[in-house]
């Protein structure tokens, strides 16, 4: 780049001694003096028209008409530079004592085309200088520095540049380039006004470089200056170089108008939500490094109404900006994230009238600017559907996907663990792993849907997943895994004990609530309805258990509990009455369920009548029993008395009758024989 301004001043130089020289040639012959003497000095061709003229007095001055310098051999893009006219007015007497003093120099209209070869050569490498001059010159040496010179006013008009470089693929082209330079003394300070237009974005730069001279020559010098960009502005104080680029000071800016800065970057204009940048303003001490890397320190950034303090470093040589940070925050408004609805529609949350979630777009294209690692604390984080307190986390930013992993965060009168993750690489996705511990559920449900009639501290453990580009569609594709457990807290709006005492579900009893010493399931999530089967509520003489589903994505209700009321602390004593509660979330219902009612009763009724049969049954058995052991002892009675025996243990009725009669026939066989 230093032989840019060199290449300038040496055009002039050869045009002003041609003039001092061979005031009485005709503009002709200078203009082909000036041709040769250049030509010499750079390899590089150069046309200049012959309509020149000049002054004598009170300055000496020398008007060209069109004058083009040849690109270098290996381009084919047109001309290094071309210019309509250039104008040079010198102090002829100073000019007589060997320093150059211009009192005005305009160019009309110049065209300067900067371009570099795929193999890194630059097109302002003229064969006419040496290496050894370049690394003299670059390396500080005086050999080859630009001559000392004034220039009351230097103009520049109607210009434009581009800037070509075929390594990196860049292409970038400033038009309607104005500029105004003024440089009373050359080792002395020098101002430039410049005003161009960077992709259709008008820009303005004022700067003040303290020592120009040495500045030219590659010195680092003290510097001021102050860029508007569109609506933006940014001003910079303190010390610089160009060779290499390097800057070190205090910077403030303020980018009001994003759009312009997006567009001056060559980037279409990115729709960043409120909180993370629409405007943008940056204070602190400044580096640029040769390394193309920049440095925050103390730095105050302030992102629309967020304000974030701390150190703040880029890397900008790569394929896009990688970042890295360490910020702390007070309040954090990052409300924006909950995506509201459309004017005069419903709130985002979908609580009024069960609307839904919001179906417009989440723009989340802002992930791929860049690559972070950033840590940060926050004493609040405001996130729209979440309200977060003391947070101490860090993010990840890479192509595309950031994944956030939350140290600690204080939330509801709980805190909070784990991960959180929003991938825009292939469609946005949103997931994550998080556990919170004796979380306030009342305001946090109230939050997320609206819902506050659960009262009580639980511990909250889920893995989930959503894909989508709007919040419906994320959390009708939500999928995943949870459980939770509440200790003692309190049902508002259902007194379980008073509806089941009075079969009544409009029963409200003291308070209308039902208080409660522990509740807890385990629940998976599929299509953005979470499914729950072991949900067990443990109070006072009553327990209820719970199976069903909850539409997250459709933000309903189908559930079943089967509440106890037991009378005293015997729990085979107690009313059962099945409810299920269905609905939306901004409107349940909730209704015994008959059917099982029903059942349940009839169930109870078939088993008091099976109890009662076998009881007969039994009773019947009994009697029998007793009237055959009566008959038995009867007849026992009777045989004794009529064969004169006695029925003997374990002998039967038959075997007794048998005996007897054997006993008679054996004495009337004896009393016959007349023998014993």
């Amino acid at each position: 780049m230093r032989w840019i301004i060199r290449f300038f001043m040496f055009l002039v130089v050869v045009v002003v001694i041609a003039v001092v020289g061979l005031l009485m040639i005709p503009g002709e012959k200078i203009a082909q003096i000036a041709k040769e003497q250049f030509e010499a000095a750079t390899g590089r061709p150069i046309e200049i028209s012959s309509d020149v003229s000049t002054t004598i007095w009170p300055v000496l001055g020398v008007r060209t008409g069109r004058v083009e310098i040849a690109n270098a051999p290996w381009s084919d893009n047109g001309p290094m530079l071309a210019a309509d006219e250039l104008l040079v007015g010198v102090n002829a007497l100073s000019l007589l004592s060997g320093n150059i003093d211009i009192r005005r120099i305009e160019a009309i209209a110049p065209e300067v085309l900067l371009e570099v070869r795929s193999d890194g050569t630059p097109n302002w490498a003229f064969e006419g200088v040496t290496t050894s001059e370049t690394a003299s010159s670059s390396s500080g040496g005086s050999s080859g520095a630009i001559p000392a010179f004034t220039v009351g006013k230097g103009i520049v008009s109607d210009g434009a540049v581009r800037w070509l470089d075929h390594q990196s693929g860049t292409d970038v082209a400033l038009s309607n380039v104005n500029m105004e330079l003024k440089l009373p003394a050359f080792e002395g300070e020098g101002t430039v006004h410049l005003e161009m237009s960077m992709n259709g974005v008008n820009q303005v730069l004022d700067a003040t470089i303290s020592e120009f001279g040495p500045f030219l020559n590659g010195a680092v010098s003290g510097l001021a200056a102050d860029l508007s960009i569109g609506g933006s502005t940014a001003g910079f104080n303190g010390r610089g170089g160009w060779m290499p680029l390097a800057l070190e000071g205090t910077l403030n800016a303020d980018l009001d108008d994003m759009a312009s800065v997006y567009k001056t970057a060559g980037q279409s204009p990115v729709s960043v939500p409120r909180g993370f940048g629409q405007a943008i303003a940056v204070n602190g001490n400044f580096t640029l490094t040769p390394e193309q890397s920049v440095h925050l320190r103390g730095a105050t950034l302030t992102l629309d109404q967020n304000v974030l303090r701390g150190d703040v470093d880029v890397a900008l040589a790569g394929s896009r900006p990688d970042l890295q940070a360490r910020l702390t925050a007070g309040a954090l408004d990052f409300s924006s994230l909950a995506a509201s609805s459309k004017e005069g529609g419903t709130p985002a949350n979908g609580a009024s009238g069960g609307s839904g979630w919001p179906r417009d777009v989440i723009d989340a294209s802002f992930l791929s600017l860049a690559n972070a690692r950033v840590s940060f604390s926050a004493d609040s984080i405001d996130l729209g559907t979440l309200k977060l307190g003391a947070t101490r986390t860090s993010a990840t930013l890479d192509n595309s996907r950031i994944e956030f992993t939350i140290d600690q965060i204080a939330a509801y009168q709980g805190s909070v663990s784990g991960n959180f993750v929003m991938n825009n690489r292939s469609g946005l996705s949103i997931g994550g792993n998080l556990n919170f511990a004796q979380m306030a559920l009342q305001p946090a449900l109230s939050d997320l849907a609206g819902y506050e009639r659960l009262i009580g501290n639980a511990d909250f453990s889920m893995r989930f997943l959503g894909v989508g580009n709007n919040m419906h569609d994320i959390m009708n594709s939500l999928s995943g895994e949870g459980r939770f457990a509440i200790g003692q807290g309190e049902l508002r709006g259902l007194d379980l004990a008073g509806m089941l005492r009075n079969l009544d579900l409009s029963f409200e009893g003291e308070g209308q609530k039902t208080i409660f010493d522990s509740a807890g399931a385990s629940f998976t999530i599929n299509g953005g309805v979470l499914r729950n089967d072991d949900l067990a509520f443990v109070a006072s003489r009553i327990r209820a258990d719970g199976a069903g589903t909850i539409g997250i994505g459709a933000q309903t209700i189908d559930y079943r509990v089967t509440p106890a009321a037991f009378l005293s602390g015997d729990e085979s004593q107690g009313i059962t009455v099945p409810v299920i509660i269905e609905g939306t979330w901004s409107d349940p219902k909730f209704r015994p369920d008959l059917q099982a009612l029903i059942d349940q009763n009839l169930a109870e009724e078939k088993a008091a009548l099976e109890a009662r049969l076998e009881e007969e049954r039994a009773a019947a058995e009994a009697r029998l029993e007793q009237e055959r052991a009566e008959l038995e002892a009867r007849a026992a009675e009777k045989l004794e008395e009529e064969l004169g025996v006695t029925q003997q243990e374990g002998e039967s009725v038959g075997d007794t009758i048998r005996r007897g009669l054997e006993n008679e026939a054996k004495d009337a066989l004896r009393g016959l024989l007349g023998g014993n």
